[in-house]
């Protein structure tokens, strides 16, 4: 008994996730839900919902200084990247576009780079996760 304790003990001390932990949701299910954005980003919302084929599709709302730009995103999504398709944008010249952007989720925060053709990141965006 004194040995397994101690296994336990050692195994948690060594940083190791007990078999009955709850696993930490893969980056892309982390991404889903509804968002306020938050600075540096523009005020605005942003829904992102998964189908049951996997893509991801994003319906988001800036307004700022009396101008309001809405749009709405298909993406696929691996690791912590997803590819969007602008669906219906504020601006018709670009739909069909695609976006490369990366994020990070960290417990109801998300932090957003857009990438540009040379594979660097963009100016950051961030937003909160709501209830």
């Amino acid at each position: 008994m004194r040995r397994r304790l101690l296994h336990v003990g050692l195994a948690l001390a060594m940083g190791s996730t007990p078999s009955w932990a709850a696993p930490a949701s893969p980056p892309c299910e982390a991404a889903l839900g509804t968002w306020d954005y938050v600075a540096p980003s523009k005020p605005g919302r942003a829904v992102v919902t998964k189908l049951a084929d996997g893509r991801h599709h994003l319906v988001w709302i800036i307004s700022d200084a009396g101008a309001t730009v809405a749009g709405a995103w298909e993406a696929t999504c691996e690791g912590s990247r997803r590819t969007w398709r602008v669906l219906f944008p504020s601006d018709p010249g670009i739909a069909g576009l695609k976006v490369v952007e990366e994020f990070e989720v960290s417990g109801d925060a998300i932090r957003f780079w857009l990438l540009g053709p040379d594979g660097k990141r963009g100016p950051m965006g961030g937003a909160r996760r709501l209830p």
